[in-house]
Order: structure tokens, then C-alpha cells, then sequence
């Protein structure tokens, strides 16, 4: 942290990013089937009217998650509005990631091509609800 910091004697990280999600099976499926990813939890809450799904790598005290929540109640939507925003997702072999998707039928926003930097690979996909992922593998400089 910066000298300025009010904060700097105290530990942070990221611990989880939540989307909106109009099918939480369909995304839960997305995300572990071509992700990789594991589900942490599982749980409705009628008082919220929601369905959550937690899904991630590693371990849930140390490794940051994805909170997918479906509304449940009558007015739920059946599409849901993507936030401005991605989510970046490294991978060992972003060669054979790819070759996944594309069997699968997952469009690419922005198809397999050399990171600007010169130090990996990098593709754009959109989720069943069109969030946008950054895929990536990073190669060291050396």
C-alpha cells in the first residue's frame, strides 16, 4: 500500500465477485464443465428470494470466488443485464481451453491471439448471461 494509506496495518484481499444470473444450473454448469471451476456452495434464501451457487478455484479462506445468484421470486427476469465489467481467467494451455469452447459451441468476442505484451495468449468469451471473460495464459519475462 501506498504511504498515504489510512488502512496500511491491515490484511486485505479479494474474497468473491457476484453476477446476476437468470439460470443458476446453466451457469453453474458453464463454469465448472468449461472452466474448471469448483462449486463451494449451494443455497436458496426465501427471505431474499435467491439462489446462490459459489463457484471457484483453491480453497475458499485463501482463493477469490464467483457468487452466482438467480432471483427466484415472481418477477424474476428470464435474461439478466450483463455489468460493465470482466472477469479475467488464466489458464495452463489457452490453445486447448479454446479448442473446448469452440467444440462446445462458445462464441469468441475476440478470438485466440498474442497477448499485446508478447508474454502469452490471451481470448475474449461471453457466459450464458454475457458477462465477459478474459481468458489468459501469462508467460513469464525472462
Amino acid at each position: 500500500m501506498n504511504e498515504e494509506s489510512l488502512v496500511k496495518d491491515l490484511r486485505f484481499r479479494v474474497h468473491h465477485t457476484m453476477l446476476p444470473v437468470a439460470d443458476l444450473d446453466r451457469s453453474v454448469a458453464f463454469y465448472t464443465r468449461l472452466l474448471g471451476m469448483k462449486v463451494k456452495e449451494r443455497h436458496a434464501s426465501e427471505a431474499r428470494k435467491v439462489e446462490v451457487g459459489l463457484v471457484g478455484y483453491g480453497d475458499e479462506a485463501s482463493a477469490p470466488f464467483l457468487e452466482l445468484i438467480q432471483d427466484t421470486s415472481e418477477r424474476a427476469p428470464t435474461q439478466v443485464t450483463p455489468a460493465n465489467i470482466h472477469i479475467g481467467v488464466d489458464t495452463s494451455d489457452l490453445r486447448k481451453l479454446c479448442a473446448v469452447l469452440e467444440k462446445e459451441g462458445v462464441a469468441f468476442m475476440r478470438p485466440l491471439k498474442q497477448r499485446s505484451d508478447g508474454l502469452g495468449l490471451s481470448a475474449w468469451i461471453r457466459d450464458p448471461d454475457g458477462h465477459e471473460l478474459e481468458l489468459a495464459e501469462r508467460h513469464p519475462r525472462t
